[in-house]
């Protein structure tokens, strides 16, 4: 059973210094050598990067530590290319999350992280793991190194957007899918909160993917009183703008209590 409350755990993604046409095809994955793996540590809330010479170092951390690894196609792809690295600890033992698994498992079928991040959170990668290999070979290791952490950061994003949601999103036919997931912090969902504070009249600050005409992103903080809900959308009178307006369930990241109640406005509008 994995905890997905525990402080012990890890976010990764390996960046590798050859191809898979290189090294013979997908088998040969223990021979695509590491160029560089980012770590989002929980305990420290905080990003790590680590070169090829530094891998003892990570190596000790995980036997000492033995966290929860989260990754996206990590059970396939990560562990695999890694375990030469570690020959002191088998990776394989570790308490896993292979995000890329659960939709596979849901699905029926694989989707790119680029995809779910960008229907999920509306942003995506900054490149590919081609780029990656060319800038190891160039000696560009702070592009490395930025890009391998982007993904970190994206895959431990999306994470979090199914621990609160209890759901992720993936695009299909144009549209903006859902993908119930089984991880969960055992916390009450965004979704049950928004409705017993729409209940309870209680006031909200929410942090809110707002998304314009191009799907460009930008996160911003609003408090809101919630006049209608109906499991995934709300009507609700908005501080800031002074108006109400309509919101999206699926797009609010996160929910700060504010302590207030407030008196039920609809009739005003």
């Amino acid at each position: 059973m994995l905890d997905h409350t525990s402080s012990n755990r890890v976010v990764f993604d390996v960046e590798t210094q050859k191809t898979f046409d290189e090294v013979g095809g997908y088998d040969n994955k223990e021979q695509l050598g590491i160029s560089y793996i980012g770590v989002y540590s929980y305990s420290q809330n905080k990003m790590f990067g680590f070169l090829e010479d530094e891998l003892p170092m990570l190596e000790k951390i995980l036997i000492d530590e033995k966290p929860m690894l989260i990754g996206f196609n990590s059970k396939n792809f990560d562990v695999p290319v890694m375990q030469p690295y570690f020959p002191n600890i088998d990776l394989a033992a570790l308490p896993h999350l292979d995000i890329l698994e659960e939709i596979n498992n849901t699905l029926g079928h694989r989707v790119k992280l680029d995809n779910v991040a960008q229907a999920t959170l509306y942003k995506g990668k900054s490149g590919d793991g081609l780029d990656a290999i060319r800038w190891y070979r160039s000696g560009d290791l702070e592009s490395l190194a930025k890009y391998c952490l982007m993904d970190v950061e994206v895959t431990r994003d999306v994470y979090e957007y199914g621990l609160k949601h209890g759901r992720i999103f993936y695009p299909s036919g144009g549209e903006r899918k859902p993908i119930p997931v089984k991880w969960s912090d055992g916390s009450q969902s965004i979704a049950d909160r928004l409705a017993e504070a729409f209940k309870k009249h209680e006031s909200l600050e929410i942090e809110y993917f707002q998304v314009d005409e191009l799907n460009k992103k930008e996160v911003v903080t609003l408090n809101v009183e919630i006049l209608d809900y109906d499991g995934e959308r709300f009507d609700a009178y908005c501080v800031q703008m002074n108006n109400k307006d309509k919101f999206q369930v699926s797009n609010v990241w996160a929910i700060h209590e504010t302590g207030q109640v407030y008196a039920h406005q609809g009739q005003l509008f």
